[in-house]
């Protein structure tokens, strides 16, 4: 994707179904779990500003490796409603219960907005926040990000990750408006880098705003 970078923006429960995450890997390393505790906190930063902030009510969690999402979300705003979707190869580990889950079928990211555009569970004339924070590479970029702004109608916001450059990062976010302060390290997510003692994980995330 090609496009120029915009400025920053200023600012019933389903019934969840049975997915298989396959043979449950050996624990994870201690550095792995710190990385994953990281990613939580982004997370839980991001979803309290959209809750308390922007008022958002609707999250579509896409593919996100950190457990634990929907009980964040729900802490933040116990009205808020989540979706889980879960790409091919992508599953996430779904701890939550009640909520309903859309899962890949090989079809690819194409397939699946539509299946989450037909399923009734998001109202798109309304704002929604997708969390589609598993890291993408360079060389494996978000896909159908066109299609997906052009579905919320009703604007909201798209939260992304990455291990790519800076530059491949913010060409990602197009056509989202990233808020401010941008693109900076998920562990400093929305400090400023000089405003945060941390050592940083390398990996790039933030959040973009889809205008009505």
């Amino acid at each position: 994707m090609t496009a120029a970078c915009h400025p920053p923006a200023q600012i019933p429960l389903q019934t969840s179904r049975v997915v298989s995450l396959g043979a449950r890997a050996r624990p994870p390393e201690p550095a792995v779990s710190e990385e994953t505790r990281l990613h939580q906190a982004f997370l839980g930063r991001v979803i309290d500003f959209l809750c308390a902030d922007a008022g958002i009510t609707q999250f579509v969690d896409w593919g996100c490796p950190a457990p634990g999402t929907a009980e964040r979300v729900r802490a933040a705003r116990a009205d808020a409603r989540l979706v889980h979707v879960a790409p091919k190869g992508a599953a996430g580990m779904l701890s939550s219960s009640g909520t309903a889950v859309i899962t890949g079928d090989g079809s690819g990211d194409g397939a699946l907005t539509r299946r989450l555009r037909t399923s009734g569970l998001v109202d798109f004339d309304e704002p929604v926040a997708v969390l589609m924070t598993r890291p993408f590479t360079a060389d494996d970029p978000p896909a159908h990000l066109a299609d997906l702004h052009a579905l919320m109608r009703g604007g909201g916001y798209l939260a992304l990750a990455s291990n790519a450059p800076r530059r491949t990062v913010e060409r990602a976010f197009h056509p989202f408006h990233p808020i401010e302060p941008g693109v900076a390290d998920l562990t400093w997510w929305p400090y400023p880098d000089e405003d945060v003692s941390a050592q940083g994980t390398g990996i790039l995330a933030g959040l973009g705003r889809r205008l009505r």
